[in-house]
């Protein structure tokens, strides 16, 4: 099929120090998923949008659609900015196709025609651990995160977890920022003592990046390893970042929503198409793109025509088979939810075992706790991105 102009995509792209291929890996997620005579449709145009925080992302999204006169806005946006962003996609009548980790939920009150999301909904993780171990341990456990992870709805959501469950206590512990130094290494040491005199029935730990490594090592020094239940968010227990700690002993319980190593046909057949075609190992950002890719790839005749309106039309009704589940991209009371697996972790001797041993409840979109987690979480934070 021939095309007479190419669909532009101007994909805004932040600085990251954790995942420097964020950008690429999805680009490449999005064309390995695309059938050959279908990848000369489309064209990536990255905008850099340093941390994506104040009117960066705004200026980046006017740039795009004025000046490269793009067709679609897409990259990675922190839902704090969807408000403003809405606004200005009506305005232009444009179409954006946006990622997200899913550090905060979703604002109920901004969906609109012209905005999709395909989210990693770590939020959702949350929820389903706090419930699980509001269940599993009993009431009054301990969340203890730095300042830098309190500024999401992450906590928030695993509260609200414990809440369904039937919580009556749970105690909050947020390590004092220090400037210039590291916000874990050597400032734990109060709060562990603290923690052994408490006994809460289990501890939650929410920590990104370095930090979280450092809370692992001494985590295990505490004494505290193997007395009280460890239980750690989804980001934490990525085999990425257990991989640099498998030295250690430690036993855990965390959330996944997607497993790399699963042997299911999706799953096998995304890695093998990326790798196909990158060289490289997939990961959570080339997944993301994948979706992408797949959802566009039923589009191509509305696209081919730029025909926006049925593309609006039908990204709205499409829901999309993932190695992740049932996937569709528009934010209303169907919009999917994850399927969540609690596992029990033991790293030690250079080696991680996982193990699935229940399965985590999700949260329906437009749920009334929803509003409750974005009233008690009003944050003055500036940096919308968790892990990036």
């Amino acid at each position: 099929m021939l095309f007479n102009q190419q669909i532009k995509i101007g994909f805004l792209t932040p600085y990251s120090s954790i995942y420097p291929g964020l950008t690429p890996n999805i680009v490449n997620g999005f064309y390995c998923s695309m059938p050959e005579q279908y990848q000369n449709m489309f064209h990536f145009q990255p905008e850099y949008v340093k941390q994506g925080g104040g009117n960066t992302v705004k200026d980046a999204i006017l740039k795009l659609i004025q000046f490269d006169n793009v067709d679609i806005i897409s990259g990675l946006v922190s839902y704090r900015k969807i408000p403003e962003i809405a606004g200005i996609m009506e305005q232009r009548k444009k179409l954006a196709f946006f990622f997200d980790m899913g550090e905060y939920i979703p604002y109920t009150q901004h969906i609109s025609n012209h905005l999709f999301f395909n989210s990693f909904q770590l939020w959702q993780s949350e929820y389903a651990l706090g419930f699980w171990a509001q269940k599993e341990f009993g009431d009054k456990g301990a969340v203890i995160m730095p300042i830098y992870d309190a500024g999401y709805h992450l906590h928030s959501s695993f509260r609200q977890g414990t809440v369904s469950a039937g919580s009556k206590l749970i105690d909050y512990h947020i390590l004092p920022y220090s400037e210039g130094k590291s916000q874990v290494k050597g400032q734990l040491k109060p709060f562990f003592e603290k923690l052994k005199k408490e006994k809460p029935s289990y501890i939650h730990a929410l920590f990104c990046g370095t930090e979280a490594l450092d809370f692992f090592t001494e985590f295990e020094e505490s004494g505290l390893a193997g007395k009280i239940p460890l239980v750690v968010s989804a980001h934490m227990a990525t085999e990425e970042m257990l991989d640099l700690v498998s030295n250690i002993s430690l036993k855990m319980y965390s959330a996944s929503m997607w497993d790399c190593n699963s042997t299911d046909v999706l799953n096998t057949k995304f890695k093998q198409q990326y790798t196909l075609h990158t060289g490289a190992k997939a990961d959570l950002f080339s997944l993301l793109g994948y979706e992408m890719g797949v959802l566009f790839g039923k589009l191509i005749p509305d696209l081919a025509k730029r025909d926006w309106d049925s593309v609006i039309q039908n990204m709205k009704n499409e829901t999309i088979k993932s190695p992740r589940g049932d996937r569709n991209f528009f934010l209303d009371s169907n919009y999917s939810t994850p399927i969540i697996d609690i596992e029990k972790i033991e790293i030690g001797s250079g080696k991680v075992n996982k193990m699935v041993i229940n399965q985590g409840c999700s949260l329906k979109y437009n749920h009334e706790i929803f509003s409750e987690i974005h009233n008690e979480c009003v944050s003055g934070w500036q940096n919308p991105y968790l892990c990036v």
